[in-house]
């Protein structure tokens, strides 16, 4: 079973370049790097290969070993001027990194099957999800991309958590979470607060025998509440939010790093949202604004630890 959510549908690169220009440092494991050496020394451009691939001078997570250089103007070492990976043309797709050959890709190995999303720092992805129609979860026998093998990100299975706490029911949770996030007669900021509330009372219940009953008590209230007519009148920009966060929301933090962390780095994001909106009258320059915001706060969450303590700190 391959779930995803749709944005994933009909995906196809434009080729514009903005992953091997975007600030993040491309990480290759050992295998990776000794790969790149022995191609580079048949090729007799050992020196290249020692500009192109450094060692990292500390590691602090398993693949970390070497980085991929910069060349002066921020892009990749090996981006051409026509936007096109050098390295991916002459010694094939296969020879990347596991990031490189799955970037946009956001794949995860659940209970429940194949699981992905993609990410928002890529612009043509962004442009996907700027509508107002509300993000859909798909669940086929296909995937609507290829993954490539042993690409998972993270894995999910909430059977293996202990009964009477959250993470068992981590996938009742996610949907829920996401319905929140989706509620549009509440704006943005409601959404979080409901979700904090939420959060509050499912943390006083935990290993409670009751658990499951109370949990879906607190749901069902919920749902009563969100299920009225009204909505509230909402920007593009608010819409465009609210896919990030259920993007967000779909690619587990909550499983990764619990339910006050995660609502703690959504609070964060907010912040982050409400500062790039700060003295723009207009709604396009508004629009333009989360754009940006959108794009930089994917490379942070993603590509970018030391950001992502700093937001779990405060």
């Amino acid at each position: 079973m391959y779930i995803y959510l749709d944005i994933a549908e009909g995906f196809s690169c434009a080729m514009c370049g903005a992953c091997c220009r975007n600030d993040w440092l491309v990480t290759v494991d050992q295998a990776s790097y000794f790969r790149n050496a022995e191609y580079f020394g048949r090729q007799n451009k050992t020196d290249e290969f020692y500009e192109a691939f450094r060692l990292m001078e500390t590691t602090t997570s398993v693949g970390e070993y070497a980085y991929i250089s910069k060349r002066d103007n921020g892009g990749c070492w090996f981006l051409g001027k026509d936007n096109l990976c050098r390295l991916q043309r002459e010694a094939g797709h296969q020879h990347l990194d596991a990031v490189c050959q799955t970037f946009p890709r956001y794949p995860m190995d659940t209970e429940r099957g194949v699981e992905m999303t993609l990410s928002f720092s890529c612009p043509t992805v962004l442009a996907k999800a700027e509508r107002w129609e509300p993000l859909m979860v798909i669940r086929a026998d296909q995937p609507p991309l290829k993954i490539p093998d042993d690409s998972y990100i993270v894995s999910v299975y909430s059977d293996q958590q202990a009964r009477f706490t959250p993470l068992y029911h981590y996938f009742e949770l996610e949907h829920h979470f996401i319905d929140i996030m989706q509620c549009r007669r509440l704006k943005v900021l409601e959404r979080l607060d409901l979700m904090s509330k939420t959060i509050g009372a499912i943390l006083a219940i935990q290993h409670d025998e009751r658990f499951g009953q109370i949990l879906y008590q607190i749901i069902n209230r919920n749902y009563d509440f969100m299920d009225q007519p009204e909505e509230k009148c909402l920007s593009m920009a608010d819409i465009l939010i609210e896919h990030f966060f259920v993007n967000f929301l779909f690619k587990k933090p909550v499983y990764i790093y619990g339910l006050q962390a995660s609502l703690t780095i959504m609070r964060n994001m907010w912040q982050q949202f409400v500062t790039c909106q700060q003295g723009i009258a207009s709604s396009d320059e508004g629009l333009t604004a989360t754009r940006r915001a959108i794009m930089r706060l994917e490379i942070q969450y993603g590509h970018d630890r030391k950001s992502l303590m700093q937001w779990l700190a405060k």
